[in-house]
């Protein structure tokens, strides 16, 4: 059980957060979730005592494990040293580091990122022995679909506040667009009784402007009686319109919610290839040494498709995306790759992000914003430095430079990590909308199920192909 009382996290002249009340059950499955940069990972390092810097009360009354990422303390760093001197994958040492912390057994966990470098099934595995775990644990990940197998209750970390929604994650969504209607619907009623009111008001001044004046052969006397009774109803009407007004000022102003309208990022149709098949293999073979990679692969990429290449970790994905990067495969001549990876595409830090991406770009400078802004570059934030972003913000960079490139096929690796929920979800959006095909590479199969119309199934040596995306291949064979 943990008890957070009015809790404030400031780091120079920037408050973090602030929590005024806040129980956690000792059974409690919590995914915490929001933008990067609203500092979840404080937050865990808070509830497991790594951070003593804060104003407030925590209250712990159970043993805490943790796993958190960029650990300083002396423990953590023997602790990353000996697993990196064990094995040599990071997938493996993950692995390595969530076994101990399972086996260790402590009442209530913490863990920062479980599925970094995790392939689909070792994340079906994790998920499977959290999800029958007696004892509660929170936990901050990117992987929707993760958090909705593990995960009983959200806490949604915005504007320095927590927001808790008593269900999994597709409830939080359910939410989310319920607020979203609700918000439309103030909104909407607001605007509607503005414009009664002004219309209210401005019926009566129309009124009040046809007041006569007194005629000018009438007598003096009954000149007096015409204009006082004027007068005075006219003041009535003046009155009545300021009071009108009054109650417009006194309206609670609803902000319209915003939702973003979908967008296309079409190419010329000269540029595009209108041939059926782009990448082919015939009887490919690939073996390190001794390891055989791939034994006798046969496989096409057709022009339409976005695709993704799916296998367990060391099963050959990198070797088969370098292998058409390098051509290895066959590739249709005119085919104009756009790669994507954490390590690949360096920006010049010495320019703005619109610097950036703008020279590179086939879109004019509005639709260049309007692709930066849904990655969350809105108005002046494209006039930034690339050397003061975070890694999250430069991978949105080096993905706006992909979106709006000359390519007419896009490879990418691994596009979702350093990103957001909501980063995610834009990208995913953005590449619905992108009429070029692309292949890539992710365990994240949300993003998969979002964005993918066929898979590259990488196993036992061998590569075979589906139409369809991940769910309706586990539909199709029952997994």
């Amino acid at each position: 059980m943990m008890r957070i009382d009015d809790l404030t996290k400031v780091v120079g002249a920037r408050t973090l957060f602030v929590i005024d009340h806040l129980s956690i059950g000792a059974c409690d499955k919590v995914g915490l979730i929001g933008d990067n940069g609203t500092d979840k990972t404080t937050f865990l390092r808070i509830l497991s005592s790594l951070d003593t810097d804060y104003a407030g009360r925590v209250q712990m009354n159970d043993e805490i494990g943790y796993l958190l990422n960029n650990l300083e303390d002396e423990l953590g760093f023997i602790y990353q040293r000996r697993f990196q001197q064990n094995c040599s994958s990071p997938g493996e040492q993950q692995r390595l580091k969530l076994e101990h912390l399972l086996v260790d057994n402590k009442a209530f966990l913490l863990i920062d990122e479980p599925t970094s470098h995790l392939d689909i099934k070792q994340r079906k595995l994790l998920a499977k022995r959290l999800h029958a775990r007696n004892k509660g644990f929170i936990l901050v990940s990117h992987d929707r679909d993760f958090i909705n197998q593990t995960c009983t209750k959200i806490f949604e970390l915005v504007n320095g506040k927590i927001e808790v929604y008593s269900g999994d994650y597709s409830f939080y969504l359910c939410e989310r667009e319920k607020k979203y209607k609700c918000a439309e619907r103030e909104y909407e009623s607001y605007v509607k009784e503005k414009k009664r009111l002004l219309q209210v008001a401005n019926a009566i001044k129309q009124q009040s402007a046809k007041v006569k004046t007194t005629p000018k052969r009438m007598g003096n006397s009954e000149a007096r009686l015409h204009k006082m009774g004027g007068q005075q109803n006219k003041k009535k009407l003046d009155k009545q319109v300021k009071a009108t007004l009054e109650r417009v000022n006194q309206l609670e102003v609803k902000s319209k919610p915003h939702q973003n309208a979908a967008i296309k990022l079409n190419m010329d149709e000269r540029e595009k290839i209108h041939s059926k098949v782009l990448i082919r293999a015939e009887n490919l073979n690939k073996s390190f040494d001794s390891k055989v990679i791939f034994k006798n692969v046969n496989f096409t990429i057709d022009n339409t498709n976005k695709v993704t290449l799916l296998g367990d970790n060391g099963s050959g994905k990198t070797t088969l995306r370098n292998m058409i990067l390098n051509g290895e495969t066959w590739t249709h001549p005119n085919l104009r790759i756009g790669y994507y990876s954490q390590l690949g595409e360096t920006l010049d830090y010495t320019k703005t992000i619109l610097d950036n991406v703008l020279p590179y770009s086939i879109y004019d400078q509005s639709m260049t914003r309007i692709i930066l802004a849904r990655l969350g570059f809105k108005t002046n934030d494209v006039f930034k430095q690339v050397n003061v972003l975070s890694d999250g913000e430069k991978a949105k960079v080096k993905l706006a430079k992909l979106l709006t490139g000359n390519f007419n096929y896009l490879v990418m690796d691994e596009p979702t990590n350093f990103l957001d929920i909501r980063a995610i979800e834009a990208l995913e959006e953005l590449l619905q909308g992108y009429d070029r095909p692309l292949l890539f590479v992710t365990h994240d199969a949300s993003f998969i199920n979002n964005v993918a119309d066929s898979l590259l199934l990488i196993e036992n040596e061998k590569i075979t192909g589906f139409e369809g995306n991940l769910q309706q291949y586990n539909e199709e064979n029952e997994v």
